[in-house]
């Protein structure tokens, strides 16, 4: 699999284009049954097949959700759990995104984010570093120790962060200073915090001059609830399209052109590595 946080080695294959169709899919995570979980990811993304996405990004653990003691135990499945996004990816000539318990010291589990390109190589992946206390992440996850190196793909280069993560704006400068221009961001963001969500999401593409695709999950898991909300940002840090609570997938063009005329325009890439340099993730 390649260790987290190194981008696997680039394929003779189509690179993605200026013009990127990227989908957002957002459901409500069953923690009982992977299945369910499968199914509800063919439909969204059989739903956006005519719209042709070169790209998909899922929820943050999209195969059982955060499932407590159960989490050891579907890290044992990665394999399988990593051959369904592959295969998905192949079929739907789509690349697709998200994360997934990965086995860790045999207490806890690592929260991994995987990244497929259409024919089904793995082009990135990368353990979530910073964790979510209030949730007790720390009891259930290993943190990650290597930043994300960005992925290329034609025009565009390719970085994560995970859900907590985006509260860090080290972890995003880190990648850009590294040529990132397109910034993905699986979360499971909860209610009352959609409008954190939102401009958070707006603050790491604006002070960064990158697209940022943020998704995340819709309906219950115990006293939580989940607005869904996802939501793409332009270069220049607007919300040019935003999902509502529902279930589903939508589809939103963003273009690696764009950024390249607002860098121009309006440089501020030399004084990010700077900072980049100088700032901890």
């Amino acid at each position: 699999m390649g260790r987290p946080g190194i981008a696997g080695p680039a394929m003779s294959l189509p690179p993605l284009p200026d013009e990127l169709r990227v989908g957002t899919v957002q459901w409500s995570i069953s923690r009982a049954s992977v299945e369910e979980n499968l199914a509800s990811l063919d439909a969204i993304l059989a739903g956006m097949a005519p719209s042709r996405p070169h790209l998909a990004l899922l929820p943050e653990m999209w195969s059982r959700g955060f499932c407590g003691t159960a989490l050891l135990e579907e890290s044992e499945a990665l394999p399988a759990r990593q051959a369904s996004m592959r295969d998905r990816a192949v079929h739907h000539r789509t690349w697709i995104g998200g994360t997934l318990p990965e086995p860790g010291d045999g207490r806890r589990v690592y929260n991994t984010f995987f990244l497929f390109d259409a024919e089904g190589n793995l082009r990135l992946s990368y353990r979530k570093i910073h964790l979510f206390p209030l949730t007790r992440e720390p009891e259930f996850f290993l943190p990650g120790d290597a930043l994300p190196v960005p992925c290329e793909a034609g025009p565009w280069r390719i970085g994560v962060g995970i859900c907590f993560d985006i509260r860090f704006p080290g972890l995003f400068t880190s990648q850009v200073a590294r040529g990132a221009n397109l910034l993905l961001l699986p979360a499971q963001f909860p209610d009352p915090r959609q409008e954190h969500f939102r401009l958070l999401a707006r603050a790491r593409a604006l002070e960064n001059q990158a697209c940022v695709v943020g998704v995340n999950r819709t309906g219950t898991d115990g006293a939580l609830s989940y607005f869904g909300g996802s939501l793409i940002c332009s270069f220049q840090g607007e919300i040019i399209g935003e999902m509502s609570r529902q279930e589903g997938g939508t589809v939103f063009t963003i273009r690696a052109s764009d950024g390249e005329t607002l860098r121009a325009a309006f440089p501020l890439q030399e004084r990010i590595s700077t900072l980049a340099a100088a700032s901890p993730p």
